[in-house]
């Protein structure tokens, strides 16, 4: 028993030990297939990849005391880098970069090297050979054509080249990422990457001026502030996203870096004038305090460091990033206290206040990830800007709307009133008159009387008819009688039917018709059966137009009888009235001999028909003389 122990001890540590050997040996492996990597890391072998991250494959080193190339390069200690992106926001230290490209084909190899941001100023790169190439922000050229600043790399076959690219800005972040990537396809994104922002300029553009003429119609300076504002938004963004270095001269260029806190408090102060004036805030006294502290501050800071650079940008961010958190908190609270315009103000300016916070966040050397959404703030403006100028034409409705109800109420309290004063009328008038009981009652009592006082007009007139020999004032006196026939005709109408407000213009006018011809027969001696009048008339008017058209059909058939038709002649009249959908129609017609509408503008009865049909029926004449005579009248009530 015991031998047989021993023997199993022997074997359990035989076994330990062989295990221990084992883990050794792995971890050795472990660790020298991490030192390969470790070695190989600082080189970059190209491939036919299209692009290639470098930063991820570099060493750098941070230099605060801004060293030239020969003291820099000896002493610098680099550090590898294993990020995509560097973000050291608004530094004043000069970041070096190191890496080391290898061809290993029997080719030589083409490529660009790609720093993706527009705003670094100084970019300098140093080759083996001691050629030094200088670009940036700072260094633009009248050839400068893309967003993004680039190098030309010429790797000949079975290659290894180190280069060192010195990085530094003193007005804006150092947030970029530096990529290796083929000619053709970096000209062809950099293109299409301008041609997206430039339609995204024209959106807010067009936006901007769509604010600015509205401002000058309206007098509203709420669109006026949101036009600047839209403007310094555009300012800002043209820099920003690099299309002023390829659009405008170097001068300008170099202006336009140094002034980056003006744009940005100018920026501030003209949305807050456009929040203030947009959201009515004069309410809340406290939020209009802060708003004009606010533009007090951003006022100060873009006279004292309107041209300065380097750490005073954390303060102007800081009053951004506050600005714009209090502008969304008084638009939510606008809308919660009962001012509906708010609702889409908040919508617009929410989405426009993800892409600020993105960019704040950027600026402070948070996150990189505008590197990957450069246009942003550009998007969220032009959706902001849709919204709002819907938010114009929501305040436009909600202001309808009130007026509505305001109408509404007026109206009521009229009808109140009118009720009142119609019972004490009739209270008053009962003693006089117990036949008028209510409105259709009183309101045939007045067309009775008009009726009367137009028959008494009519009597007068034959009267004196019956006494005038000229026969140019009798034939005058028999028009004027006419006319007043006609809006007598009406009168009597209503008082026969039981509708007192409208009336059935077919039979109007064929009572009308058959008088006009009786009176114009007997005034000019015509052949009765010369001339025949044929009407399709299907229309109900109210009591005022009717009387209008029926004055305008007297005028017609007189014309046509005195000039259209000889005694001899015989001739054919047809008159037709119909409602359309959105309109009623009067077409009448003779087969007489026409006339030359120039030659009549003076004719009374012309001037009475034109006059009627513009001033009160707001309608519109066609007329057309040719062989025959058309008149064509359109009107709405």
């Amino acid at each position: 028993m015991c031998q047989k122990s021993a023997k199993i001890t022997t074997l359990l540590r035989y076994n330990r030990k062989m295990q221990r050997i084992w883990g050794s040996s792995i971890i050795l492996v472990i660790l020298l297939v991490l030192l390969s990597k470790t070695i190989e890391a600082g080189v970059i072998k190209l491939n036919n990849d299209p692009s290639i991250s470098v930063l991820e494959h570099s060493s750098i080193y941070f230099d605060q005391k801004h060293l030239d190339h020969q003291a820099a390069i000896p002493k610098i200690r680099f550090t590898p880098y294993t990020k995509r992106y560097i973000n050291t926001s608004i530094s004043q230290d000069t970041i070096w970069v190191c890496f080391t490209l290898q061809n290993d084909t029997p080719s030589a190899i083409e490529k660009v090297l790609v720093l993706t941001s527009p705003l670094l100023e100084h970019i300098t790169l140093y080759k083996e050979d001691g050629e030094e190439i200088t670009k940036g922000h700072a260094h633009i050229t009248e050839t400068h054509q893309t967003i993004f600043p680039y190098f030309h790399l010429h790797l000949p076959p079975n290659s290894r080249l180190t280069y060192y690219l010195k990085v530094r800005s003193d007005y804006t972040p150092l947030d970029f990422s530096i990529a290796l990537q083929d000619q053709e396809m970096f000209f062809r994104s950099d293109r299409q990457q301008q041609l997206v922002t430039i339609l995204l300029l024209g959106v807010i553009l067009t936006l901007m001026f769509y604010s600015f003429i509205l401002s000058l119609f309206i007098k509203e300076k709420s669109y006026l502030y949101y036009s600047l504002y839209l403007f310094a938004l555009i300012y800002q963004q043209i820099t920003y996203v690099g299309l002023t270095q390829i659009f405008f001269p170097p001068w300008f260029v170099t202006l336009d870096m140094q002034i980056s806190i003006i744009k940005v408090t100018f920026l501030i102060i003209t949305s807050a004038l456009f929040a203030m004036h947009f959201l009515k805030i004069e309410w809340n006294t406290r939020l209009h305090r802060i708003y004009r502290l606010f533009i007090f501050v951003s006022l100060f800071e873009m006279i004292v460091w309107g041209l300065s650079s380097g750490p005073v940008m954390y303060l102007i961010i800081l009053t951004g990033t506050l600005f714009i958190l209090f502008n969304l908190f008084a638009a939510i609270q606008t809308y919660l206290h009962g001012f509906k315009e708010a609702r889409l103000f908040v919508l617009g300016f929410g989405i426009v206040f993800v892409s600020y916070a993105m960019i704040i966040f950027d600026a402070l050397g948070f996150s990189s990830i505008m590197q990957d959404f450069q246009n942003i703030l550009m998007w969220g403006t032009a959706a902001e800007a849709l919204i709002l100028s819907l938010a114009f034409a929501d305040r436009y409705l909600i202001l309808q709307h009130a007026k509505l109800q305001s109408d509404t109420k007026l109206f009521e309290e009229s009808k109140k009133r009118e009720e009142i004063i119609r019972l004490e009328v009739k209270n008053k008038t009962e003693a006089l008159n117990k036949a008028l009981q209510n409105k259709d009652t009183l309101l045939q009592e007045v067309h009775h009387r008009v009726k009367n006082n137009l028959q008494i007009i009519l009597a007068m007139i034959r009267l004196q008819n019956n006494d005038i020999e000229d026969p140019y004032t009798k034939r005058t006196f028999e028009e004027l009688e006419n006319r007043i026939n006609a809006i007598a005709k009406t009168y009597s109408m209503l008082i026969e039917n039981d509708d007192l407000e409208n009336v059935d213009m077919e039979e109007y006018i064929s009572i009308l018709v058959t008088d006009l011809q009786y009176s114009l027969l007997h005034a000019l001696h015509y052949n009765t059966s010369n001339i025949r009048i044929d009407t399709d008339i299907d229309v109900i008017l109210p009591l005022r137009q009717a009387v209008y058209i029926g004055i305008i059909i007297n005028e017609l058939i007189t014309n046509s009888y005195k000039h259209a038709f000889s005694k001899e002649d015989s001739g054919e009249i047809t008159i037709i009235l119909k409602q359309h959908h959105e309109y009623y129609q009067l077409d009448y017609l003779d087969n007489g001999k026409g006339f030359d509408a120039s030659l009549s503008h003076n004719s009374l009865g012309l001037k009475l028909i034109k006059s009627l049909i513009s001033n009160q029926l707001d309608g519109k004449l066609i007329l057309t003389s040719n062989a025959h005579t058309h008149y064509l009248i359109r009107f709405t009530l």
